[in-house]
This record gives C-alpha cells, sequence and structure tokens, in this order.
C-alpha cells in the first residue's frame, strides 16, 4: 500500500470511528474528561500576554496570535515542544532525528529553516535563545511544565526587538493553584526508551501568600541508526543514543491578584550521541549543558501596571568530535552567558486608550575554545554582544471598541566588543587577532488595526518593520555551524524586514472558527549562508567552506489558514495550511544567486488533525504534510516533500485510583523515512506507553 493510500484508509477510519461516536454521543452527557477541552489553538476570548506584554484580549490584537492550551500540550502525541508547534499554520520546525535531535530549530513566515535567531523565543516573558548561536534548546524544555503557548506571528521587533523578525513565541510555564498538588508520571518506548516525571507544588489559600513547585523530569534511550550509506563515516555507525535530565523551580509571593513576586530557576544537563565512533568509547557526542534564573515582578494600582524581568543563563557546550586519525579528535569547550533586564509601564489614559513605554537591557558573551586531544593545537574564539532599547506603544479604541488601533515605535542599539580569534592551526592562524568592534541602530515602528464588522467576524492590516543584529558564532568564529564549515564575517551588518498582512477571523454557529492571514515582506541586508566556492582540506577531507553574508533584498509572500470546528463536545477537527514563496530578489555580491529559493523553506505545508473524547477512550490524530525545499543557496540540491500520521490514545482509570490515566503515543505511524540532509535519516516509527498519577 502506497504512502497516499495509507493516508486516506487512516483518515477514513478515524471519520467513521468519530461519525459514530457522534451519533451515539449527541444525546449524551459531558462525560468527567471533556470538560476541560473546550479551549482550542484558536480561541477568540483568550487573554493574551506577548503581544504587548500586558494581558490583552486576544480578540483585541490586530495581528495573528495562535493560542496552545493545558489541554493540547495534553492531547499531544508529541515528545517535544517544536514538534508541536508544528501543527501552528506559519512555523516551521526541522527535528529529523526525533528525541534524538541535536539541535532543533524553528522558524516562522518563511525567513529560512537553518537560521533559527529570527524568532524570538521566551520563557515567562525572558529570552531563553542563546545570543552566540541564535539557537532555542527546545530539548531542554518539560512539556508537562507548561500551562500555555503564545505564538505571536509576524514581525515583534517593535516590543521586542532584536530576534523577533519573524515573530514571537512565549512559554507560559505553570504556577500552582491548590494547597498541594503533583503528579509523577513513567513511560517506556521504542529504542530502549526510558522516561519519567515529577511535579510537586503549593500555594498559600487565598490571594496573598507563598507559593512554589519543582518539577524534575530524565529521559534515556539507546537510540537507533541514523546514519545512510552515504555518509563517510557509515562504516563505523554506531546507535545515536540519547541522556538528558532536567529539573525547574520556582518561589514566589503573590501580595494579591495583580501583583506578586517570583524567583525561577531551571537546568539541563544531557549527552546526545551522533551516531559514530573511532576512537571515543561513546563516539562523538555533544553536550548542551544549561543553568538559567528568571526574577519577574509585577504590580497594578488602580490604571497603572508595571512589570520587570531578569534572567541569567549559561549553556556550557560541549562536543567531543571522533575521527579515524587520532590526531584529529578535538573538544569544544563553549561557555554562552546570556543576561538582562525589562522594565515596562503600562497605563489607561481615559477610557479608550492605553498606553505602554518599557526599556530593555540584553548582553550574550561567548569564551570558546577548540581543544585538540593529542596534541598542542587549539583555536579559541571570544566576543560580546550588547544592546540597549527604549519603546512607546499606544492603543486606542473607537466605536464601542469595535475599532482598535495600535501603534508603536522602538529604537534599538546594537555593539559588537571584545571580539577574539586565536588559533595555532594553518590556515587559521594567519587570521588570529582582536577583531574590530562594530555597531548598529535600528528604528522599528509598526502601525495596526483590528475592525471588528460584528461580534462574530473581524479583519486586521498591520506593517511592521523587523530587525535582528548579527549572531556572535557569525562574528567571530571559524567552525562548524549546523553541519556546516563557516569563516568568521566580522563585517556583518544587522538586517531588517519590513512586512506588509491582512487577515480575517470568523466564528460560525459557535462551532467553527475560520482565520485567514496574507503577508508581504521585503528583508534588507539579509543574513544568510552563502557557499564561497572554496574548499578546505580539514580533518582529513575537502570540506566547503560557507560564509554568513548580507543579501542586498529577499522578497517573502505568505498565506495563512486555520479552521477549528467543534459539532460537539465530543470532536473537534482542526487544520492549518501555510503558503509561503521566499526568494533572493536582489545580490549585489552574488546575482547567480537572484531568483534562487531561500533554503529550507517548503513552499506548503499542511497539519490537519481530530481530536476524540469519550467515556471509554480519548484520541487525538494529526497529519502533517511538508512540501519541497531545497538545501543549497544555488537550489540544486532538493529535498522531498513527506508526511506523518501521529496518534496519541489516552483513557482516564479513576475507577482504580482517582488521578490515574494511561496513554499510548506513536510517532510516525506508517513508518515513513525521510531526510534532511543526505547522510541522515529519521528513526521511522517512535511509539511510548506512560502512565501517569496526579492530584
Amino acid at each position: 500500500m502506497n504512502k497516499l493510500m495509507k493516508i486516506m484508509a487512516t483518515a477514513l477510519v478515524f471519520c467513521v470511528w468519530t461519525a459514530g461516536l457522534m451519533i451515539c454521543q449527541a444525546s449524551g452527557q459531558d462525560t468527567e474528561n471533556t470538560r476541560h477541552h473546550g479551549n482550542t489553538a484558536i480561541h477568540l476570548d483568550d487573554m493574551v500576554v506577548t503581544a504587548t506584554r500586558f494581558p490583552t484580549d486576544k480578540n483585541r490584537v490586530p495581528g495573528r496570535i495562535t493560542v496552545i492550551t493545558a489541554a493540547d500540550i495534553e492531547n499531544t502525541p508529541f515528545e517535544r515542544v517544536d514538534e508541536l508547534l508544528q501543527q501552528v499554520s506559519g512555523l516551521q520546525t526541522t527535528r529529523t532525528d526525533g528525541i534524538f535531535e541535536l539541535s532543533p530549530q524553528v522558524t516562522m513566515r518563511g525567513l529560512g529553516g537553518n537560521e533559527p535567531g529570527r524568532t524570538l523565543v521566551l520563557i515567562d516573558g525572558t529570552p531563553a535563545s542563546t545570543g552566540d548561536s541564535g539557537n532555542m534548546r527546545w530539548n531542554r524544555l518539560n512539556l508537562a511544565d507548561i500551562e500555555r503557548i503564545e505564538v505571536f506571528k509576524g514581525p515583534g521587533s517593535s516590543i521586542y526587538g532584536s530576534n523577533a523578525m519573524g515573530g514571537v513565541i512565549n512559554i507560559i510555564t505553570k504556577r500552582p493553584d491548590k494547597p498541594f498538588s503533583g503528579a509523577v508520571s513513567a513511560g517506556y518506548g521504542s529504542f530502549g526508551t526510558k522516561k519519567g516525571a515529577v511535579r510537586l507544588g503549593g500555594r498559600q489559600d487565598g490571594d496573598r501568600g507563598f507559593y512554589g513547585q519543582v518539577a524534575a523530569t530524565g529521559l534515556d534511550s539507546d537510540g537507533y541508526t541514523s546514519l545512510t550509506k552515504t555518509s563517510s563515516d557509515y562504516d563505523n555507525r554506531i546507535d545515536r543514543f540519547v541522556e538528558e535530565f532536567n529539573v525547574s523551580a520556582k518561589l514566589g509571593y503573590a501580595f494579591d491578584e495583580n501583583s506578586s513576586l517570583e524567583l525561577g530557576y531551571a537546568y539541563f544537563d544531557d549527552r546526545r550521541g551522533e551516531g559514530y565512533k573511532y576512537n571515543i568509547p561513546e563516539g562523538s557526542h555533544r553536550d548542551f549543558d544549561t543553568n538559567r534564573m528568571n526574577l519577574l515582578y509585577k504590580k497594578a494600582v488602580n490604571d497603572w501596571q508595571w512589570h520587570f524581568s531578569g534572567f541569567f543563563q549559561r549553556e556550557d557546550y560541549f562536543w567531543h568530535r571522533d575521527f579515524a586519525d587520532a590526531a584529529s579528535i578535538y573538544k569544544v569547550l563553549s561557555d554562552r552567558d546570556d543576561y538582562g533586564t525589562a522594565l515596562s509601564v503600562s497605563t489607561d489614559i481615559g477610557d479608550h486608550s492605553t498606553l505602554i513605554l518599557g526599556a530593555d537591557l540584553r548582553i550574550s558573551e561567548v569564551d570558546a575554545a577548540d581543544d585538540y586531544d593529542f596534541s598542542s593545537d587549539y583555536a579559541i574564539n571570544k566576543g560580546r554582544l550588547e544592546q540597549y532599547a527604549f519603546y512607546l506603544h499606544d492603543e486606542i479604541r473607537f466605536l464601542d471598541d469595535r475599532l482598535v488601533l495600535v501603534g508603536g515605535v522602538r529604537f534599538d542599539t546594537a555593539k559588537f566588543k571584545d571580539g577574539l580569534y586565536d588559533s595555532n592551526v594553518a590556515p587559521f592562524d594567519l587570521v588570529s587577532g582582536s577583531l574590530k568592534d562594530s555597531s548598529w541602530d535600528a528604528f522599528s515602528p509598526k502601525i495596526s488595526s483590528r475592525y471588528h464588522v460584528s461580534d462574530n467576524i473581524s479583519v486586521y492590516g498591520s506593517y511592521s518593520r523587523g530587525f535582528r543584529a548579527p549572531i556572535l558564532d557569525a562574528l567571530c568564529r571559524y567552525g562548524i555551524f549546523h553541519g556546516r564549515f563557516y569563516d568568521a564575517n566580522p563585517d556583518l551588518e544587522n538586517e531588517t524586514l519590513d512586512s506588509f498582512e491582512l487577515g480575517s477571523d470568523l466564528k460560525l454557529f459557535d462551532m467553527l472558527d475560520l482565520s485567514f492571514s496574507g503577508y508581504y515582506s521585503r528583508g534588507k541586508d539579509f543574513i544568510y549562508s552563502v557557499d564561497t566556492g572554496q574548499t578546505r582540506f580539514l580533518w582529513g577531507r575537502n570540506r566547503a567552506v560557507y560564509l554568513m553574508n548580507n543579501v542586498t533584498e529577499v522578497e517573502i509572500k505568505g498565506f495563512e489558514a486555520d479552521l477549528a470546528f467543534r459539532p460537539n463536545t465530543h470532536i473537534r477537527f482542526f487544520a492549518g495550511y501555510t503558503f509561503n514563496e521566499s526568494l533572493i530578489d536582489k545580490f549585489d555580491e552574488r546575482p547567480e544567486l537572484e531568483g534562487k529559493r531561500l533554503e529550507y523553506v517548503p513552499e506548503h505545508s499542511f497539519s490537519a488533525g481530530v481530536d476524540v473524547f469519550s467515556s471509554i477512550i480519548n484520541a487525538r490524530v494529526v497529519l502533517n504534510h511538508i512540501g519541497n525545499q531545497y538545501s543549497d543557496d544555488m537550489n540544486t540540491e532538493e529535498i522531498g516533500g513527506y508526511e506523518t500520521v501521529d496518534v496519541k490514545l489516552w483513557r482516564n482509570l479513576d475507577f482504580l485510583l482517582p488521578g490515574l490515566s494511561a496513554s499510548l503515543a506513536v510517532q510516525n505511524l506508517f513508518d515513513e523515512t525521510y531526510l534532511r540532509s543526505e547522510d541522515e535519516k529519521s528513526p521511522g516509527m517512535f511509539t511510548v506507553g506512560e502512565i501517569k498519577y496526579e492530584w
């Protein structure tokens, strides 16, 4: 049976099943496990904080924002947050190797799947990506500790500055809401995967008092053979293993319903194999160990609100590279620090206007070394990126709040300093020395409006500018980045993106939600991975040399459509479609690349699924389609499209013990193999069974 027939057969089976349940339960009463499933990822009445940094009615936001609820997170068949995000239109995720992926990526709105730094990721409103690489370490997030995820699409630089060119993802963690609550779970799955989690928390009664929570997860898997026969390391292949441990804690004090002080800490420890071995006992492997602290304070008095936050994050990155020639074996040791503060103030001016003022400071530092195991060879890179900003945002409401106008502007200054590259390895010893300081200024305006034609129909339009400063890795390091060898480019300029967007939302019969968005964007000085055409003999073979360079102009056209249909409390259908055409429009240095598509941007992608809730068993089935995409700047290497079907079945076991439940999740049900490069393949079908007790 071919792939299309498998998908059609699955869809038919589940349509028949859901239709039968609809008929059988149409006149029945709600069951215990359907009470908390009313919210959807496209719920128009959610309050959101990401659009303005303050609680705002989502219905008033003149832009596209998607909310993933706690129920959606609980019901997902996926193991990771980024996998869940692939169901959101306009987002592109990369996780070819499943839970074994080294550094999964999430990008938005056609901005290129090999450069994640254009999507700003926040944890409880504070930046979580690294300033050195631009990456968010999605593996370190604990799904069970997340209350909701807010996805703001389109440039958010007028509020958040650098890295928000494509949009903002805000991951909001849970707070205890009972005097004592908790959960414990254990699971086992494919490839000898073992996992466990525990969460304990509590708070004092009432709106005032202390609250606290601690959560921990662990995962260990023997792994799978990921290398293909085209890989130069295929004859020395081993299983690609993973070990993870994650613990987080928070302690806070609520002064009243709207004012609180909270301190949080998280630690992540992992080891991830790369699937081949020559001389190192574990083979080539990496660690992404991370410590993170954040401080949150909010206060509200009458029409005034204050928010203050501070954070510190250190990633101790470790990479032990294995080679047949022992003289080539080396370790990468990189300390990556990110820290900063943010202050924002909101006040109502009369009955129809809300003014927001704010200022941000963020500093990123890297201190890294390549240290060879069996020689005195070395390479060192260091750098510091400072970013300062202030912004103004105003919302004005007319016609009994049916018309909302929003205007904002932000000014950023970014400074690269203390740059150093030093090596005694030829030919890099010729470029050793201090790197020149650089600075960039950015002016990021936004103007937008939403009009409510009726209670159930609204339209919006917006213009916004996004910007991004270069990452430290591109400025000061000669080495491997996302599988390619790059020369440093301290002459990089910051990039900007001007984006125009139109959209509409419709809610019909209290059961059907539809939303549509179209956008047109032009990027200038777009930071892009370019093959220089040169090769260099490194670590036993010739390797292509790449450079992060500023493309003069890029053009992006896109369209998104989302649907959610709830015929009753037992059934929910959802679907999302994304179209992107991302082209290099002008490149003064490399005119031969003009008209080429940006690499790793599928033109079409689609996600659809169904939730079924019953007293017998609950289910979620998801179909994802990723279209063809190019993996090189000249568009000569094409990655074929693929589809996956993912399923989760779960049931409450209250008849055995109140709070007890069991689940079975199956990813890639039809065991499809797909590639991101010719050297690695996906793990195929992955299954995990889990028992959970919650109180």
